[in-house]
Parts: structure tokens; C-alpha cells; sequence
């Protein structure tokens, strides 16, 4: 073999060498940086695990083995008030208002005579009797009283004083609501509650009314539900004004307790003694995949907007960033409208048209959301911060064959006794509703009432809800 064969034979092998030393350094590295990428994924699955199973710690979703109760074993205090609830403009009839107006404008099915109580309130007062509550919670409509600005119509005042006369001969004690979703026609084309310089023609209404009651009813809701005024009709668009943005719907919100505020007040100055305060839905939200920190996020986004910003104006006098400071402390008690809990998710509907998500155990509502007692319980943590009495003022299902009303009722009822047990101060119940009645929206699809009543001949009939809740008012005045 010559030199330069040999020579050549060298640097071949030299070579050979080099690619295979640098081909195992390469693999090296990329060896090293996968496991650096996984390490890397491994951090971030364990800290997500970790902070999702935190969440699920700190924020559970009860649920309880309703098999396993007797809800039939209820105690009550003595100074525990029964009662029921019913709004004007869903059983009045012949109402002329923003909601008549949507109804038309919007193609909605038509309120119309409701149940004519108007014209048979005496009647439906004895239906207070026969169920033997202590209390019935109802609205006097703004449309009847004022139905042109400045004009006063004094004769439906009279109507509404004759009311109040009929309940406490009887033994009832009235709790009025001012302004339960529905207003004058010419209140809401000035932009009602959108424009805050509308807040003031509320407030003087308020403050003349009320000197025609106040000598006889002590017990006041300023407004119902703010959150669902303003998402329903300034975002969702099923109420009037029939709009789709959230903006308009969280500045309306935040006008609404603007208004209540004043309201109180003025309210406070003209009878110190008087008891205001104003009804709240809570609507708890709760992740549809409790693994998924998005539905975590939105979560605690629709807890604020629903429930946390109208708590904070009450106790902080602050809401979405803004001072509202005649809101703080405005409230003698807190009434609390409870329905049931919704799975939430960034995809959540926007319509009630749709059932929305529910657990796979859970029974699901006529209405289209899941029946959830246990909510209240976390409902009320919500309202114990403002550290004020608690009244329900709203509670009920919409059941038409009246199969599972009497269920839910016993369930809340059950829960609601238990949390006064552990020492949370809620001060009565009013079930919603007295009666089948305009359902808003859903128009008069979905019945409530525990008394059905039949809309060709306004006949009401006791159903067997209504009876057990008759036996269990019974039982407790006893």
C-alpha cells in the first residue's frame, strides 16, 4: 500500500469519525431538549392540575343525597313569615307600558287581560287566606299611577290604597315592590333607565307615592332585579328595550342601583322607621367542565357582572370601577330571588329558547334550567356579606302538571331552615307565585302558580303544591 493510499484511508476514517461524533452530539442535544420541552409540559400540566384543583377546593359544587333527607321535617321559628309574590304587571291586565309596547312592537304574545286581577284582586285576596300566609309581596304599577308625566291619576292610587285596606283587615301584611321591570311608555322613550338623568322622574315618583302607604305598609323593594332588567333587556334583548349590548346592559345596571339608592334615602327621610330595601336575584354560576380552566374564568366573569358588582355597590359603594356612593349601605334588608344554578362555559346560550347544561343526576325545569336547592345555601353566602336581614322574596318552578313543585318546594324549604338553624338571619318566604301568571318572555307557556288558573274563564284551582304548602304555613302557626 502506497503513502497516500494510506494517507487518504486516515482521513477518511478521520472524517468518518467527526460525522459520527458530531451526528451523536446532535442527537444529544435534541435529546436534551425534548426532555427539556417535557419537563417544560410536565411543569405546566402540574400547575395547571394543581390550580384547577384548587378552584375545586375553594369553590365546590355542592350537591346533596336528596334520597337520604326528610325534607317532610321542617322547623321554623314562630316570627318566621310566610308569604307570596306576584308582580302587576303579570296579573293585572290591560296594563299600557314598556312591556305592552315591546309586546306589540316585537311580535310577543300579548299580556292582555293576565289574570284580571285588577278587576278580582278581593277574590284573589281570599286566595291569601285560604293558603294562611302572613305576607304577600306585590307591585303597584308606575304605567296606572303616572301613565303621562305629571299626570296623576288618583283614582288607581285609590284602587291600590283599597288593596293595601283589604290585606291587613285580613291579617296580611303588605310588602310593596315599586318597580318590578315594568314602567310608563313615556318614562322609557325619554330612554328610561339608560339615560341617568331619567333616575330623577323615578325618585320623585317614589317619594309621592309612598305617603299614601307608608302609614300602613311598612315593608318596601325599591326595584326587582336589577341583573335581570338590564342583561335580559340591554344585552340578551328578551326584554324591552329589546337591545344586545353588554355595555348598555352593565351601565343600565349600575343606573338601576343608582336609582335605588336615591330612592332609600328619600324614602328613610319621609318615614325613618320604614323597612326598605330591594330583591335580588342571585344566580349562581358554575363551570360546566370543572377541569377547564376557560369555564372557571367565565365563571368568576358572570359571578361579578350577576351578583358581585351589585353586592359591592351595597357594601363598598363601588360597582364596575365607579364610586356609587349613595348606594352603600342602602338597605334595611336584602331580598333574595332564587331560581337555580347555570353550568357556564364561553359558549354559554343566549337564549332561553335552548335547555341550558345541566348535571347528569340533576332534574331539569320546564323552563329549561336544573333544579338546584343546594344553591341557595351559596346564594345566601353572597348576601351574608352585607351583614342585613335576608328575605326571600322570590323562590318557585314553572310545572304546569304540578309533578315536581312540590318537591322543589319542600327541598328549599328544607334548606332554608337548616341555614337558619346555623344562624343565618332570613326573615321569611315568598313563593313565587300566588298564581299562574304573563311569564315576561316566555309569555303564558310556563305556570308557576299554586293555584292554576284557567285564562278562557280566569278561574283559579288550588293545586296540590299550593296544598302542601297550605299544610306546612298550618303547621307552623299552630
Amino acid at each position: 500500500m502506497s503513502a497516500d493510499t494510506s494517507t487518504t484511508k486516515f482521513r477518511h476514517n478521520t472524517a468518518d469519525n467527526q460525522v459520527s461524533h458530531h451526528t451523536k452530539l446532535d442527537n444529544s442535544f435534541y435529546c436534551i431538549k425534548s426532555m427539556q420541552w417535557l419537563l417544560v409540559i410536565g411543569i405546566i400540566v402540574l400547575l395547571y392540575s394543581s390550580l384547577v384543583g384548587l378552584l375545586n377546593i375553594l369553590f365546590p359544587e355542592k350537591h346533596l343525597d336528596w334520597d337520604n333527607i326528610n325534607t317532610d321535617v321542617l322547623n321554623f321559628p314562630e316570627t318566621f313569615t310566610w308569604g307570596v309574590a306576584t308582580a302587576a304587571h303579570q296579573i293585572e291586565g290591560h296594563n299600557v307600558n314598556n312591556w305592552t309596547q315591546f309586546e306589540d312592537r316585537e311580535n310577543k304574545e300579548s299580556s292582555g287581560s293576565a289574570c284580571d286581577h285588577w278587576n278580582r284582586w278581593q277574590d284573589d285576596h281570599n286566595l291569601l287566606v285560604e293558603l294562611g300566609v302572613s305576607s304577600y309581596r306585590f307591585s303597584i304599577e308606575w304605567s296606572r299611577i303616572e301613565p303621562n308625566q305629571g299626570d296623576w291619576n288618583e283614582d288607581a292610587i285609590q284602587v291600590y290604597s283599597d288593596m293595601i285596606d283589604s290585606l291587613i283587615s285580613k291579617g296580611i301584611e303588605p310588602m310593596i315592590t315599586l318597580h318590578h321591570f315594568s314602567h310608563p311608555i313615556w318614562f322609557e322613550e325619554k330612554g328610561g333607565f339608560y339615560q341617568q338623568q331619567n333616575i330623577s322622574y323615578f325618585v320623585d315618583y317614589c317619594s309621592r307615592i309612598f305617603p299614601y302607604f307608608s302609614d300602613r305598609v311598612n315593608k318596601w323593594c325599591t326595584v326587582n332585579e336589577p341583573d335581570v332588567f338590564s342583561i335580559m333587556g340591554y344585552h340578551m334583548g328578551m326584554f324591552p328595550p329589546g337591545l344586545r349590548s353588554p355595555l348598555k346592559a352593565i351601565r343600565v345596571m349600575k343606573n338601576v342601583m343608582v336609582a335605588h339608592g336615591e330612592v332609600y334615602h328619600r324614602l328613610k327621610h319621609l318615614n325613618p322607621n320604614s323597612y326598605v330595601g330591594l330583591a335580588k336575584n342571585v344566580t349562581i354560576f358554575d363551570p360546566y367542565r370543572r377541569w377547564n380552566l376557560l369555564h372557571w374564568l367565565t365563571t368568576f366573569a358572570l359571578n361579578y357582572i350577576w351578583n358581585g358588582a351589585i353586592i359591592s355597590a351595597l357594601s363598598r359603594g363601588k360597582m364596575y370601577g365607579k364610586s356609587v356612593t349613595k348606594v352603600k349601605n342602602s338597605a334595611d334588608f336584602i331580598g333574595l330571588n332564587y331560581y337555580t344554578h347555570v353550568l357556564t362555559s364561553p359558549f354559554l346560550p343566549q337564549t332561553t329558547e335552548i335547555d341550558l347544561p345541566s348535571r347528569s343526576h340533576e332534574t331539569v325545569t320546564e323552563f329549561g334550567y336544573p333544579m338546584y336547592a343546594e344553591g341557595l345555601e351559596r346564594a345566601t353566602k353572597w348576601l351574608n356579606k352585607l351583614a342585613i336581614p335576608i328575605e326571600i322574596t322570590e323562590n318557585g318552578v314553572a310545572d304546569g302538571e304540578d309533578s315536581l313543585r312540590p318537591t322543589h318546594l319542600k327541598r328549599h324549604l328544607w334548606v332554608i331552615a337548616d341555614l337558619i338553624a346555623k344562624g343565618v338571619d332570613i326573615r321569611s318566604y315568598y313563593h313565587w307565585s300566588l298564581m299562574d301568571n304573563f311569564e315576561w318572555a316566555e309569555g303564558y307557556s310556563m305556570r308557576f302558580g299554586l293555584y292554576h288558573v284557567d285564562y278562557e274563564n280566569q278561574q283559579r284551582t288550588l293545586r296540590n303544591s299550593g296544598k302542601t304548602y297550605q299544610q306546612i304555613i298550618s303547621r307552623h302557626n299552630k
